[in-house]
This record gives structure tokens, sequence and C-alpha cells, in this order.
């Protein structure tokens, strides 16, 4: 009963007086620019590929060389991939192991399966005279995908003796 009374009290104390003015408050006027912004991120660097190779075709040199001494190519711009690269007697990219990208192209040919060590991967010669290996391993996230090249001159067996002597090692 106290509140309707408080309540009452209130809405006589507003209403009382003769005099009603009406109150205009003028907003002042905005304008604001909208910029768009776009940002790129980087794919998170994968680490190399964890695979020991015991066997490379004859004409290429067992060093491992830093991808970053080389020229680019389709295979080696990729952003956050890591490669492991060989090269031949000349001085040329002769087989490299790419981790966090497959092959960039379709096969233009024919292609068979193989196994390396457990995983289903994919191989086949292209069209320029290289032969070019891809597989993925579970979960298959970005870092989980490989592709493996071998630049010409190369032939099928060196490719089937390279890909059976491969180990995958920790990482």
């Amino acid at each position: 009963m106290r509140r309707l009374g408080v309540l009452f009290f209130v809405l006589a104390a507003c209403s009382a007086g003769g005099d009603t003015s009406t109150t205009t408050a003028a907003l002042p006027s905005t304008s604001s620019t909208v910029e768009e912004t776009t940002t790129t991120t980087r794919p998170v660097q994968c680490a190399e590929p964890p695979y020991r190779v015991e066997v490379l075709p004859e004409r290429v040199e067992p060093t491992i060389v830093d991808p970053d001494d080389l020229e680019r190519n389709d295979y080696l711009e990729v952003a956050g991939t890591s490669s492991t690269i060989w090269l031949d007697s000349d001085g040329d990219i002769a087989v490299t192991l790419i981790r966090g990208t497959l092959p960039l192209e379709m096969w233009p040919g024919d292609s068979g399966r193989v196994s390396i060590d457990g995983a289903d991967a994919r191989v086949g010669p292209f069209e320029d005279g290289s032969w070019v290996v891809g597989w993925a391993e579970p979960p298959g996230e970005r870092c989980d995908q490989f592709t493996m090249v071998f630049f010409p001159p190369i032939d099928a067996a060196e490719v089937e003796a390279t890909l059976a002597s491969m180990d995958r090692t920790a990482g």
C-alpha cells in the first residue's frame, strides 16, 4: 500500500503546474568513414619433412641444400612449406621433398599408387619430364601433406627405388 501512495505522489507532482514546455536537444551531426583493411595471415611454417631417404637417383648428390639458397619454382613458392632439396652434380635441383603442400597441378597422364612407409601415395610423370609423388598422413592437416618432385632426367625405376627406401622418422 505504501508503494501505491508514493507512486500517486510522484504522478501528482509531475502533473502539477500549469506551464508545459518542450525541450529539444540538437544532436551534433556526425560523419564516419569506414576503412577496409585486409590482413593476410601467413600459414604456420611446417617443420622439416620427417623422412629419411636412403637411396637417391645416381646423378643426385647426397648433400641437402638450404632452400633459401636456390631460385624459386612452382613447388618452393608456397608459403609455410618446408623443403628438403638435393641437387645434381651440375648444381641443378634434382629432387625435392616438400612438407605442407600437395602438387599444384593435376597429373596430365596416368598415375599409379604406391606406399610410402605405410601412407598411400599417388605417383606419375608430368609433361615436363618430372615425376611427382603426393601423399597425406592422418589427420591430413596442411603439414601432413607431402609432395616429392623428381626433376628430369629421371626414369620410373629411379623413382621407385627412392620411394622404397624412405623411412618415416620422428616429427
